[in-house]
């Protein structure tokens, strides 16, 4: 169900949760200020309690009342990538962010979205947390209508079209002596270098660990449909492939296509919607051509597709 900013607001300030479009995927969203609404998050995502929440916020200043303070790396990063896709991690006055938001961690993770309908919202109610607006473990949404599919037709949605970005944001962590990203996303992470000097590295999850940010759980982002990640089989009829629009498959196949391996932007614009796509369909098993470059936002979509695929 569509709701303007002004009554989406008006909805959150009295602790009710809304689905709001931004540029990276659909969120659910909740005001800091209300704990039942936080726990109505989870409950409807089914998503498990350790593992935390982003806290999206309008200004720098929004998250100074949270920290002792903020190093000039961080303050760094905010000036060249906020707003947009980057999330941050930092340690936190932990009293100030719910338990729950920070799944009993002394850190809780920031960001600043690009979106403009996203920012307006966020000057009319304060800091919100906004995890994917999906059933956790399963794709993202990506458009008002993933989120009505997920959560009922009579859901208040904030529409903001189809998400331009389609990957969650990339989300960095200060590890001792250097930033590294502990979930890919729409930033690569070569963008970085310019202000941090280094390429920052990508650190796996360790299924022994806490999770310190959304994405880290090892299967995540999958469909129903069962995927099987590697080359097709030639001359196999009437098997199911996720490929490119730029490829030519064998005859008979039944493709589902991303998009033009010369454009990966759109490719991971549409990475989500081509997965649910293959619920909507009933498809049971498909295999996932990854026979692509793992080089700039493609890395982040190899490895959406490789969680998709998790058994």
């Amino acid at each position: 169900m569509r709701v303007t900013v002004l009554e989406a607001a008006d909805l959150l300030r009295i602790g009710n949760v809304v689905g709001v479009a931004t540029e990276t995927v659909y969120g659910l969203a909740a005001s800091l200020q209300y704990p039942v609404a936080i726990e109505q998050i989870f409950t409807l995502k089914n998503r498990p309690a350790n593992n935390p929440l982003i806290i999206h916020v309008a200004d720098i200043s929004q998250i100074e009342q949270f920290t002792e303070s903020l190093s000039p790396e961080f303050l760094q990063l905010v000036a060249a990538f906020w707003p947009g896709p980057m999330t941050l991690v930092t340690e936190v006055l932990t009293e100030k962010i719910p338990t729950k938001v920070r799944a009993g961690l002394t850190t809780a993770a920031f960001r600043i979205p690009s979106h403009p309908l996203t920012l307006e919202l966020l000057r009319l109610t304060g800091p919100l947390v906004m995890p994917s607006a999906n059933l956790s473990g399963k794709p993202s949404a990506t458009s008002r209508e993933h989120v009505e599919t997920d959560f009922g037709s009579d859901f208040p949605v904030l529409d903001g079209g189809t998400c331009f970005k389609g990957l969650e944001s990339t989300i960095l962590y200060f590890n001792q002596e250097r930033w590294i990203i502990i979930r890919q996303g729409s930033l690569s992470p070569a963008v970085f270098s310019p202000i941090l000097g280094y390429t920052p590295l990508v650190e796996k999850p360790n299924s022994e660990e806490r999770p310190i940010c959304p994405g880290q759980l090892f299967r995540h982002y999958a469909p129903q449909a069962m995927l099987t990640l590697g080359k097709y089989f030639t001359g196999k009829e009437k098997q199911v492939i996720v490929g490119f629009s730029d490829r030519v498959y064998p005859v008979g196949s039944v493709v589902y296509a991303l998009g033009e391996l010369s454009k990966p932007e759109t490719i991971a614009q549409n990475l989500y919607a081509v997965l649910r796509q293959l619920d909507l369909d009933g498809v049971a098993e498909a295999l996932v051509d990854d026979n692509f470059s793992s080089e700039g936002i493609l890395a982040s979509v190899r490895e959406r597709l490789t969680k998709a695929a998790a058994k």
